[in-house]
C-alpha cells in the first residue's frame, strides 16, 4: 500500500509540509544474502554577494516553508553579537519561533563538550527533525553546526551565515564538519551538506586586519592549486588586505575554485591525496601545538611555506616560483617560518595525520601557482631541513 503523496520507484517522497528528498535504495538478491545500493542527492544554493544579508528574510522564508520547519534555532558565535540584532529582525519576520543559542568564541567550543552543550540547547528549544539550525559566525561555528546537525535526531537541516573571510571561502563550503578531540584537529566529524549558505563579504567589514589576512591564507591556497589568475590578482593588490566591495570578487573566485576541486569526490571516499590539503599536513599540527593561539589560516600559511621549501629542495619548484609564493604570504603578513621550540610537537602530531590518511602523509606541495603535486611522505630530516631553510630569509626569498 502506498501512502498519499508518496511516489514509489523514484525514491522521491513528498507530503504536506515536507521537504522533497531525493534518494533511492536498490536491492539485489544474491541467493545467500542481498547487495544493497543506496544513493542520495543533496542540492542547495549558495547565495553570494555584497550586502545580501540585508535581505535575509526573502531567502530564508522560502527555505523554512520548503522544509516545513516549525522553528529556527540560531547558534551564534559570541564574537558576532554586534551583528545579531540586525539579522534577528529579519529572521523573526519569517513568523516562526526563533531561539538564540550563544556559542563561546574560540577553538575550545569546537570540542565534544561544546557539541554536548549545543545538543542540550536543541533539546531545551524543543527542536524537531525539521527545525532549521542556523549557524552565524566563523569557521568554528560552521564546523560545529555541521556536526550537530548531522547527529541530532540523526540529521537536522541547517543553514550557514559565515561572518569571517576564512569561513566564507572555506569552512562554510563543502558540507564538512568536525570537532577537535584528543589533541587532534577535526578528529571527529561528519559530512552533512547544508540546506543553504548565505555569504555576504560585507559582514566581515568590522573584522580586525589579522582576521582578514587569516582568511586570505585559504584564498592563496586555492589560488595556488587551481587559479593562477587569482594568485596574480592577489599579487597585484598585496599592499593591503582587501575589504568591503573589493573583497567580494576574491571570495567568489575562491568559493568557485574550492567547489570545482570538491566536485569529483565531495565525501572524500576515493583518493586521500587531496590537493585541498595543501598547507594542512603541517598547518593543523602547528595550530594545535600553539594551543590554537595561532589562527587556522596563519598555520596553513606556514604549512604552505614548508611545502614549497620541500618542493624546492626536491627540484620540483624553481627558486623563482618559491620566491613568488613566499613573497605573497609575507606580503599579507602571514607566517612563513616555524620556531624550533614547536617542531618536535608538530612532528608528533604529524603521526596522527598519517593514521587518518591510512599510513602515508600525502604532503601536497606547490610547484608554481596553478600547479601542485602530492608526495607520499617526507622524513623528519627533510622536514627539519625545510624549516631551517625558511628560518633564513636570504635563502627562503632570494
Amino acid at each position: 500500500m502506498t501512502a498519499a503523496g508518496t511516489k514509489t520507484g523514484t525514491g522521491i517522497v513528498t507530503a504536506a509540509g515536507a521537504r522533497a528528498v531525493e534518494g533511492r535504495l536498490d536491492v539485489a538478491d544474491t541467493g545467500t544474502g542481498f547487495t544493497v545500493s543506496v544513493r542520495s542527492t543533496d542540492a542547495y544554493p549558495i547565495h553570494l554577494g555584497h550586502g545580501i544579508a540585508d535581505d535575509l528574510a526573502s531567502r530564508l522564508a522560502p527555505l523554512v516553508a520548503r522544509l516545513g520547519s516549525p522553528s529556527v534555532v540560531i547558534a551564534a558565535d559570541t564574537g558576532v553579537t554586534h551583528l545579531l540584532p540586525r539579522l534577528l529582525q529579519q529572521i523573526r519576520a519569517i513568523d516562526v519561533p526563533v531561539t538564540v543559542t550563544p556559542i563561546p568564541a574560540g577553538e575550545t567550543s569546537k570540542s565534544l563538550p561544546g557539541l554536548q552543550i549545543l545538543w542540550q540547547s536543541l533539546v531545551e528549544a524543543g527542536a524537531s527533525r525539521r527545525t532549521l539550525l542556523l549557524g552565524l559566525g566563523g569557521g568554528m561555528v560552521c564546523d560545529l553546526i555541521a556536526v550537530a546537525a548531522a547527529t541530532y535526531m540523526r540529521g537536522l537541516p541547517y543553514a550557514l551565515i559565515p561572518t569571517t573571510v576564512l569561513a566564507q571561502v572555506d569552512a562554510a563550503v563543502g558540507g564538512k564538519g568536525g570537532i577537535d578531540y584528543a589533541g587532534a584537529k577535526n578528529l571527529l566529524g561528519a559530512f552533512h551538506h547544508p540546506a543553504m549558505v548565505i555569504i555576504d563579504p560585507e559582514l566581515t567589514r568590522t573584522l580586525p586586519a589579522r582576521q582578514v589576512r587569516n582568511g586570505l591564507a585559504e584564498v592563496i591556497k586555492v589560488a595556488l592549486i587551481a587559479d593562477p589568475a587569482l594568485f596574480a590578482d592577489l599579487e597585484r593588490h598585496s599592499g593591503q588586505a582587501p575589504h568591503g566591495p573589493a573583497l567580494t570578487p576574491i571570495v567568489r573566485a575562491a568559493v568557485a575554485a574550492k567547489l570545482a576541486l570538491l566536485a569529483d569526490d565531495p565525501f572524500e571516499r576515493g583518493d586521500l591525496r587531496r590537493l585541498l590539503n595543501l598547507g594542512h599536513c603541517i598547518g593543523h599540527p602547528l595550530e594545535a601545538a600553539t594551543g590554537y593561539r595561532m589562527l587556522h589560516g596563519e598555520a596553513v600559511a606556514a604549512g604552505i611555506a614548508t611545502a614549497v621549501a620541500v618542493a624546492h629542495a626536491r627540484g620540483l619548484a624553481t627558486s623563482a616560483d618559491r620566491a613568488r609564493i613566499l613573497n605573497l604570504l609575507a606580503a599579507y603578513q602571514l607566517p612563513i617560518s616555524i620556531t624550533p621550540a614547536l617542531r618536535g610537537r608538530i612532528w608528533q602530531r604529524v603521526e596522527i595525520i598519517r593514521r587518518i590518511r591510512n599510513g602515508p602523509l600525502y604532503l601536497v606541495v606547490p610547484y608554481r601557482p596553478g600547479e601542485c603535486g602530492v608526495l607520499d611522505d617526507i622524513c623528519h630530516a627533510e622536514f627539519e631541513s625545510a624549516l631551517n631553510d625558511l628560518a633564513h630569509p636570504t635563502r627562503a626569498r632570494p
